[in-house]
Formats: structure tokens, C-alpha cells, sequence
């Protein structure tokens, strides 16, 4: 497995959109495939990355600066980590999500914080998170790398 930066004129970039479009921008009636497409597209406030087996994509997520201030004091955020379902349980979350912190750490961040749902805190609780807060009913968790 290997796990890259995705830079903006990445092939792949339509697909990834498309599984954040189903997972989770559809409850948006405002969000299309393409604002998803342009959203994940914009280097600004992100970076993406991308896993493959094979050169076949089974993975994506990414780093997001937080935008406004709205003084949680959470400003880098681990986001959009994907799986699809057919290839789930080979450890490309695990291989993410390790990915991603080392990204973090090269980038001299000082936390990551992420949001999930109950049922994935145990696999960031295994990468140094901890749960810090509750957003509603996704726990806010932190990763403090300095």
C-alpha cells in the first residue's frame, strides 16, 4: 500500500469527490459532486492524500486549516478519512490516518483534531487522539504532536 500527497490536478480527484459527495455532502441540498470537486481542489486551507493498492485508489483524506476563529483553540484538523466499503479492513484507515500525522509533524503543526462518531474513536484513540469535547453527537478529538 502506498499513501501520497494529492496535488490538484490529480486524476483521481473525481472520484474522491464523489465518495465525500455520498458519505457525507449529500445531506447538503446545496452541495453538488462539483462544489465537492472545487472544494477538495483548493490547495488554500488543505491538503489531500490518497491511498492505493495497485495502483488502484482504496482511500483519501485530508489536512484543513481551520478558516475562522472561533476560539476552540482546534486549528488543523484530520478530515475526510475514507475508505469504501469493498476495502475496508486491510488497515488503509490505520495507513491514513499514520499519514497524516506524519504530515503534520513534518509540517511542524503543534495538534490535529478531528471529529468522528463513537464508533471510531477507539481506531484514533490508537494513533495518540483523545477525546477532548463533543460537537452534538461526533466527538472532537486531539493529537498533540510537539
Amino acid at each position: 500500500m502506498k499513501v501520497s500527497d494529492l496535488s490538484s490536478d490529480h486524476s483521481d480527484i473525481e472520484l474522491i469527490a464523489d465518495w465525500y459527495y455520498q458519505q457525507w455532502d449529500s445531506k447538503d441540498p446545496h452541495a453538488t459532486v462539483q462544489s465537492v470537486i472545487d472544494k477538495i481542489s483548493s490547495s488554500d486551507s488543505r491538503i489531500g492524500f490518497a491511498a492505493y493498492i495497485d495502483n488502484e485508489l482504496v482511500g483519501a483524506g485530508e489536512i484543513k486549516q481551520q478558516i475562522d476563529s472561533d476560539d476552540s483553540g482546534y486549528r488543523h484538523w484530520l478530515d475526510g478519512v475514507y475508505v469504501p466499503t469493498e476495502h475496508r479492513g486491510k488497515g488503509i484507515s490505520t495507513a491514513l490516518v499514520e499519514f497524516a500525522i506524519a504530515k503534520a509533524i513534518k509540517l511542524k503543526l503543534p495538534a490535529l483534531s478531528l471529529r468522528c462518531e463513537a464508533h471510531l474513536v477507539k481506531l484514533y484513540e490508537s494513533h495518540g487522539f483523545s477525546v477532548v469535547d463533543m460537537d452534538g453527537q461526533k466527538f472532537i478529538m486531539a493529537h498533540t504532536l510537539t
